[in-house]
């Protein structure tokens, strides 16, 4: 009996530590695709691209104005900053292709995928 109490406790550890190592991989494979996806979208200099940077960095620059302003009240500062990033999301929508927004979503759902396929099996052992 004590016997079976002890394989039973190594086997949950074994489970325990598969499920920290698939974990662990999940997490770096997660990274590196996230890295690649910069370092792709870094190296596009479209002018699409480089006006919704220039966007982005105008957006950015207001919002910091806007919340370093003394003496502005919260909700005008939160009303403007929400009106930002809805000109910003409208802008994203408007210039990138239908495409490049579908592959960045599919793109997404491959690495969702792909944490779940390398934690699963590990779970199962």
């Amino acid at each position: 009996m004590e016997k079976l109490v002890i394989d039973i406790l190594n086997a949950g550890i074994g489970l325990f530590q598969s499920g920290k190592d698939g974990l662990s991989k999940a997490t770096v494979d997660l990274e590196k695709t996230y890295n690649e996806l910069i370092a792709k979208g870094s190296q596009d200099n479209s002018e699409a691209a480089i006006k919704l940077r220039e966007s982005v960095d105008k957006v950015i620059g207001d919002i910091k104005e806007f919340t370093s302003v003394a003496g502005k009240n919260y909700d005008e500062t939160r009303s403007k900053i929400v009106e930002n990033y809805n000109k910003i999301t409208e802008e994203i929508k408007s210039k990138m292709p239908e495409g490049k927004i579908e592959e960045v979503k599919a793109k997404i759902n491959e690495v969702a995928e792909s944490i779940k396929k390398s934690a699963t099996p590990k779970a199962n052992a």
